[in-house]
């Protein structure tokens, strides 16, 4: 039974008086304020006591003349009356003289406690507190109310009443005599207690505590007060904590009774420890707190919880919405969807990344985790949590997820988004909701110039005026991507047929024959481009991918700077040149290559000056293949390598061969690539063989190509000034052909040049031709180099280029590519290759 007492609604049935009989007993709860009483209330019911309430020490003093309750707890600061008052007002009426009276404070000062026993409380306790040691005691005190009244009816039921208090009593007299001495069943003063009786407290006590005792055993006896205090003992080695209280028992004596309270000192000690380190780690951890009290629909917010919303601490109440209402407009129903199945018991805890807004207008992203407290029947009564600002993880986790899926660079979706897109356009096309679309795959044809010549930052500058262009090309609907180097790609949505995916590329096309203006100067970059439509053939996007690919290759072998349409012959080639790589490879384990040689012939005498070694591959199933076949393959694996170590290894071991058989061989050229010109050691390895097979210097001829020489200045001319400081000349093969620059024959070291066969094939038949060789002839005897005529197949050019002034010739016209063996026979028995006639 709970009943409020306050205005004119202040009756209540009692176990006292004339009133209704109770079995529960009655306490008086008096306090100003109403959630006080209502928690204090609460929790005495349910320790099994009914509970009346009055809200000051006045409305308390006619609640007990109505009520007549077993015990009266009571506030110390109240308005009107405060506890102290209302407590001495009702020591002066004969009823509530001897009511247990529990005094409630905050206040924790000597001299609160003192006032509270001089005006005749029972006992006091301090906030906050136990709610269980808070029931106890008021137990303890109904008890002790009980045993009260026997001890003044009877001495016999006093000495009982007193046997059964579980603490330590002393009778100790005016003088500090123990006079008598009894320990607690459950004490831990045997050993003091024993030795007591007839001695003065000061034999007995440490001198502190004596003379504490003695002066509340003299002030107990002459103000009749109750003395209260606290000390401490050293007991068995082991500092106890108790709690005394000294009342006159008598004109000369007083009892003292002693509780060891040393459990419940390490208790509150331990409490004051927790929540002092629950202050601690709320005001230091990094997340926001929250208590929502479902109860009364109020949310105690931790500071860090708002600050995290930059709010200070009186900006934001106590109401949910304070939270609820900050939520994203677009998160609102994921948060309370995921919340109310926590409440109903559906999920075991309640968690939720949303986003809140700020004070300052803007949403941060938080973490929002919290846990249900439930009753007996499963009913949340209670829900804490936390709340974690991730804002910098979750732009982390979009900036981790953009660079997986975009070019750093350019911007440009990347191959893995370029490849889900295409996955999604195949399964459109599949499912018959769309147009066919193309691809379009793009590899700029001088971007490796700009960056060997310019430098990689030049490079990146491209690459991104690159992309802008491109992205000017096409449609919102389109995809532009970068998914290699210097390779773009191009997804067309919703193309019908050829004319239109090609209206692109030409659009492409023209927009990268404009210029780049790069530090200061016009750089041309522009791109070869390779087509797939899509087809029903299609099921995965490598596919059309590897299709437009290929169709790049058409389009550079076309002349680059241009577009190709892919058609099935195209894949077929693809695959034939993939077998060719493949076999390629098996041949450079299994040394399937043989050496032809052919001469370099005096024009004037039809002498043999030297031999040009010329490579051919033996396959196993297709026969004799020839270089301009397999080369430039091997050029783009890096085959190259280990093919032209092992042509300048076999020449030198054929030359070394010749001389041992009497063959008069004074000189073979060999023809060297860009990559081996690349390697910094080249120039050793061929002074290796030279001296591993004991040839002079002058045995090799190494001829490179003006593209070669171009394309590779830095480390090229490198190589080759290392290469004329070992005596080993070099020439330089299809002049004519590549850039033709002055600079570099004057710049390198180059021995010969090497009209090509474009141009001699031309003398007589053609102004031009014969006009560019006559050029080549006076610029080479300017310069002091010698010139060989490259494809000289009639004796007619033969003569032409001896009139003109060509020194020597090479061609079908004096000897076809032949084996060693070839040559040995001729020289030693047959004479010299076919002369020039007069």
């Amino acid at each position: 039974m709970y009943t409020a007492c306050s205005g004119e609604n202040k009756e209540v049935e009692s176990t006292r008086g004339s009133h209704i009989p109770s079995e529960k007993p009655v306490v008086l709860v008096v306090d100003d304020d109403a959630v006080a009483r209502l928690v204090t209330g609460a929790n005495l019911e349910q320790a099994g006591f009914a509970v009346s309430e009055a809200e000051n020490g006045e409305e308390g003093l006619k609640a007990f003349v109505r009520l007549r309750p077993d015990i009266v707890v009571s506030d110390v600061l109240m308005p009107h009356m405060d506890g102290f008052a209302f407590c001495q007002s009702l020591r002066l009426s004969p009823e509530g003289k001897h009511v247990p009276f529990l005094m409630v404070t905050g206040l924790e000062d000597t001299e609160s406690v003192q006032r509270a026993y001089e005006v005749g409380a029972t006992d006091f306790i301090s906030k906050p507190f136990n709610w269980l040691i808070f029931c106890e005691r008021i137990k303890y005190m109904l008890r002790a109310s009980r045993l009260g009244e026997e001890v003044r009816i009877s001495e016999a039921k006093n000495r009982a009443l007193l046997n059964a208090i579980p603490d330590s009593m002393f009778r100790i007299s005016k003088e500090g005599i123990f006079i008598e001495a009894r320990e607690a069943k459950t004490g831990h003063l045997h050993e003091r207690v024993g030795q007591a009786v007839g001695k003065s407290v000061y034999e007995i006590l440490p001198v502190g505590v004596a003379q504490t005792v003695f002066a509340a055993v003299t002030t107990a006896l002459d103000h009749n007060t109750v003395e209260a205090f606290e000390f401490q003992i050293m007991d068995s080695g082991t500092l106890r904590d108790l709690d005394s209280r000294i009342v006159a028992s008598g004109d000369s004596e007083a009892l003292a009774i002693i509780r060891d309270i040393t459990e419940r000192k390490k208790a509150e000690m331990a409490l004051r420890e927790s929540e002092e380190r629950y202050a601690l780690a709320t005001r230091g951890a990094n997340d926001g707190l929250w208590d929502w009290d479902r109860k009364t629909n109020q949310v105690y917010f931790s500071e860090r919880w708002k600050a995290i919303l930059g709010c200070a601490g009186d900006e934001i109440g106590s109401s949910p919405e304070e939270w609820l209402k900050r939520i994203h407009p677009e998160d609102e129903d994921q948060v309370n969807t995921l919340l109310n199945a926590h409440v109903q018991g559906i999920s075991p805890h309640f968690e939720a990344e949303h986003r809140i807004m700020h004070k300052d207008g803007t949403y941060r992203w938080v973490l929002t985790r919290g846990l249900a407290v439930r009753d007996d029947e499963g009913k949340p009564y209670r829900m804490a949590g936390s709340l974690s600002d991730i804002t910098d993880r979750k732009y982390a986790q979009d900036q981790l997820r953009h660079d997986a899926l975009y070019d750093p660079l350019t911007g440009l979706p990347n191959r893995a988004l370029f490849v889900d897109r295409l996955e999604h356009a195949l399964r459109r096309r599949a499912r018959s909701e769309t147009p066919d679309f193309a691809v379009l795959f793009l590899d700029l044809d001088r971007f490796k110039q700009i960056n060997d010549s310019l430098g990689h930052g030049a490079g990146d500058r491209v690459l991104m005026a690159t992309a802008r262009r491109l992205e000017s090309c096409v449609r919102p609907g389109d995809t532009v991507a970068r998914i290699g180097g210097d390779e773009f790609v191009i997804l067309l949505e919703n193309i019908r047929d050829v004319k239109a995916a090609t209206g692109v590329a030409q659009r492409v096309e023209m927009k990268l024959t404009v210029p780049y203006d790069v530090e200061g100067r016009q750089v041309f970059c522009p791109a070869s481009i390779g087509i797939a439509l899509a087809d029903n053939h299609y099921e995965k996007p490598e596919d059309i991918l590897r299709d437009a690919d290929i169709a790049v290759y058409k389009a550079k072998a076309l002349g680059r700077a241009r577009h190709a349409v892919f058609d099935q012959d195209m894949y077929q080639k693809a695959v034939a040149l993939l077998e060719l790589e493949t076999d390629l490879r098996r041949a450079v384990e299994r040394q399937e290559f043989i050496l032809y040689y052919q001469p370099i012939v005096a024009l004037d005498t039809g002498s043999l000056v030297s031999l040009e070694a010329l490579i051919r591959w033996r396959h196993p199933r297709r026969g004799i293949i020839l270089p301009e076949e397999f080369i430039p393959l091997a050029e783009d694996t890096g085959l190259i390598l280990p093919i032209g170590e092992w042509v300048l290894e076999s020449v030198c071991r054929q030359i070394k061969a010749w001389r041992q058989s009497g063959c008069p061989v004074k000189r073979v050229a060999v023809n060297v690539s860009g990559r081996q010109l690349r390697q910094e050691q080249f120039a050793d390895m061929v002074a290796g063989l030279l001296t591993k097979y004991e040839l002079s210097p002058d045995v090799f001829e190494l001829e490179i190509t003006e593209t070669v020489l171009m394309e590779n200045l830095a480390s090229a001319g490198m190589i080759l000034n290392q290469l004329a400081e070992a005596g080993i000349r070099v020439n330089l093969d299809d002049f004519g052909t590549g850039y033709s620059s002055l600079n570099y024959l004057q710049q390198f070291p180059v021995q010969k040049l090497k009209i090509d066969r474009a141009f001699v094939s031309g003398i007589g038949l053609q102004d031009e031709d014969t006009k560019i060789v006559q050029a080549v002839l006076n610029l080479a005897k300017g310069l002091g180099i010698e010139v060989v005529a490259e494809g000289i197949e009639t004796e007619q050019t033969a003569l032409r280029l001896r009139a003109m002034g060509c020194q020597l010739g090479q061609g079908f016209f004096f000897q076809k590519p032949a084996g060693p063996e070839h040559f040995e026979r001729v020289i030693a028995h047959e004479g010299q290759p076919r002369p020039v006639s007069e």
